[in-house]
């Protein structure tokens, strides 16, 4: 039964990858104010380090969520009854936007979720998603885990450069939809 599950996690995060990618994009591009915000591009060492996770079904994060790219990784988790689609679980971290103070760079209650999907610098990505049985009283659900190369959330910086979109994009990156993707050329 378990061979069963892995394979089902593993079908849905190669047909997912490119939604999860798009999504967070997507979310990226609509932080109006941010300077520098990263396009993401996705991983599949990072897909595999999450997809293996969500394939646990344990309780919170990954305590040795690392890859050969990144030593650190950052780590979103959502977990529910039902299947989601990419948006609506990158919405649902989105969501912790409302307790977050950018100025004073605080948060009111839980957002780390949303500072991660908005860290400018992370520009890696990989998702994975696994159906578990043992998840909510045993009525089973699902099991959603995307890591984030470089990790974000540095106790004392914010996620990103207030400014006009773009307009302090790093060396080698230029803009692209609002957000700041690698250059082809060096």
């Amino acid at each position: 039964m378990n061979r069963i599950i892995l394979l089902l996690g593993l079908a849905i995060a190669a047909f997912a990858q490119n939604d999860f990618l798009e999504a967070h994009n997507q979310i990226r591009r609509q932080e109006r104010g941010a300077a520098n915000m990263k396009m993401m591009s996705w991983s599949p060492e990072l897909a595999t380090v999450a997809q293996r996770w969500a394939n646990t079904c344990r309780e919170g994060h990954n305590p040795r969520r690392s890859s050969s790219s990144y030593r650190n990784l950052g780590e979103n988790i959502y977990r529910r009854t039902d299947r989601a689609s990419a948006i609506d679980v990158v919405k649902n971290w989105y969501s912790e936007k409302r307790q977050y103070n950018f100025n004073y760079n605080h948060c009111f209650g839980v957002c780390g979720h949303y500072t991660q999907v908005v860290w400018a610098d992370s520009d890696a990505l990989g998702c994975g998603v696994a159906y578990c049985r043992n998840l909510f009283g045993g009525r089973g659900g699902y099991n959603y885990v995307c890591n984030y190369g470089p990790a974000g959330n540095w106790n004392g910086k914010k996620p990103y450069i207030a400014g006009r979109q773009c307009s302090r994009c790093p060396r080698g990156y230029r803009c692209q939809n609002g957000l700041c993707a690698k250059s082809a050329w060096k």
